[in-house]
């Protein structure tokens, strides 16, 4: 038998990571990795083989695992024994195994042959104690345990961002941060807000370098007398803020300075910190940086979208919500919708034709009205005040909290679902013409809900194939 760690082998030799002992099938040749078959016996091999396909895995128990791994090539059959545990890997010159934690979510995948297939990339998703890069099998390449995930994103080319650590709705002390691994490097780098608990909801890089993220600030001595909670309130506000490298303080913004919190909130939740009850009135959940460094923001509890001008800090416009506003912006209604607009929104982004792209959650506590989930386009008309829907694609039902929805180059778009009560799909990509091409579903235990935040896909010149395994459950 051989006995597995994590391993980065190629033609000409093999280098462990760590002290990992170093293992692959050995005993006959594969010339420039010809191999006629493969296959697994012990354990499940998903997904099947395929020549083109590179990467596949096995759902390990806890402890050992024992498989037989049956290798066809230049016509010679060899079998080889190994005794695995969870994280380990196999190659077979291109070739990898993967022997997947059992707390992983089961994945599901549906492929629909018949409209296309995906567009090559990998899925940037977060479900359970769990981030990953899935490739469009729907394998995880890459994977790091946390204890309960938040937005995951690259940044940078090999640069995979991710919040391990978040406390959901809203973090009551310091512990949440950003990691930034950088798997050239095998480096990560922890980033914090100096003066607030770390938000778990959105990290972008400027071009300078800087960061952007939310903080969780509580904003004392608010009057919400007329939406509940007394006239002195204590909220949990949207702070902005921009964070050089060092994690210094650059610049920040606060919700409350530039939003009607009665006026424009259109649903309320509580929260505890310690003895303290917040109201989450606002609840931003999403940053873009536009083409003049202006800032695109998502904000769930008003079901609204603001582009804010960093230089001063006011609010240009609104889109969505109550035509209620505290700047003086301009507002923008969306028309001609049989849904009358979006509500309790995620993950708004500028496309580079001027309009934006949000996931419409559309419902709960009280706010459904029979529509669907769905990702959005609409086309801004500043001059007529108008925002009309350009694209949609629509879900099975409406979506509690959570989700994301991207429009990329090639065509292609990929919803993230968030959570779908029943329903375990946590990703779908669809072509030009919104024909469904992959459905991605998590099961998960009783523990973790099976959702992801967001779906985000990325080409695969982002990240290297080879540093995504070498660095995978590092």
């Amino acid at each position: 038998m051989w006995r597995v760690g994590l391993l980065l082998c190629c033609a000409v030799g093999c280098s462990g990571l760590e002290s990992s002992p170093v293992a692959t099938v050995i005993g006959f040749p594969i010339d420039n990795g010809e191999v006629d078959s493969l296959s697994v016996t012990g354990l499940t091999l998903v997904p099947a083989y395929s020549r083109t396909i590179l990467d596949y895995y096995v759902r390990c128990a806890d402890g050992d695992n024992t498989i037989d791994v049956s290798v066809t090539s230049a016509g010679r059959t060899l079998i080889h024994t190994y005794t695995l545990v969870p994280n380990d890997a196999v190659q077979v010159a291109d070739y990898w195994i993967r022997c997947l934690p059992p707390d992983f979510p089961v994945i599901g995948v549906t492929t629909h042959p018949e409209l296309g297939a995906p567009t090559p990339g990998y899925y940037l998703v977060n479900s359970g104690p769990y981030v990953a890069a899935l490739d469009t099998n729907g394998t995880p390449v890459w994977y790091e345990p946390t204890t309960s995930g938040g937005d995951v994103d690259s940044l940078q080319p090999n640069v995979i961002s991710y919040l391990p650590n978040a406390e959901y709705p809203f973090a009551i002390d310091d512990a949440p941060s950003f990691q930034i691994a950088d798997l050239a490097a095998g480096t990560s780098t922890t980033l914090t807000s100096p003066d607030a608990p770390t938000n778990e909801h959105e990290l972008q890089r400027l071009a300078n370098g800087d960061y952007l993220m939310f903080a969780d600030q509580v904003t004392p001595h608010v009057d919400l007398e007329e939406l509940g909670y007394g006239a002195d309130a204590y909220v949990a506000d949207c702070k902005i803020e921009e964070l050089d490298p060092a994690g210094n303080l650059v610049w920040s913004w606060l919700g409350s300075d530039h939003i009607d919190i009665v006026g424009e909130n259109m649903l309320t939740t509580t929260t505890m910190s310690g003895l303290l009850t917040l109201v989450d009135a606002i609840h931003c959940n999403s940053i873009d940086i536009g083409p003049d460094n202006d800032l695109l923001v998502s904000a769930r509890h008003t079901s609204a979208i603001y582009d804010i001008d960093r230089a001063t800090g006011t609010i240009r416009w609104k889109l969505g919500g109550t035509p209620v506003t505290k700047d003086g912006e301009a507002y923008l209604a969306v028309v001609d919708d049989p849904f009358a607009g979006f509500n309790l929104q995620h993950d708004a982004r500028f496309l580079a034709n001027g309009d934006i792209t949000l996931y419409d959650d559309h419902g709960l506590y009280g706010m459904r009205d029979g529509g669907l989930a769905r990702g959005l386009e609409l086309a801004l008309d500043h001059d007529a005040g108008t925002a009309r829907i350009v694209w949609q694609v629509f879900g099975r039902e409406e979506s509690e909290y959570m989700g994301s929805f991207r429009r990329y180059a090639d065509g292609d778009s990929v919803i993230g679902w968030g959570y779908l009560v029943g329903d375990p799909v946590i990703l779908t990509e669809v072509d030009g013409d919104a024909n469904d091409v992959l459905d991605i579903s998590f099961q998960a235990d009783i523990t973790f809900a099976a959702l992801t935040y967001r779906a985000i896909k990325v080409p695969v010149t982002q990240l290297d194939h080879t540093l995504l395994r070498a660095t995978a459950a590092r």
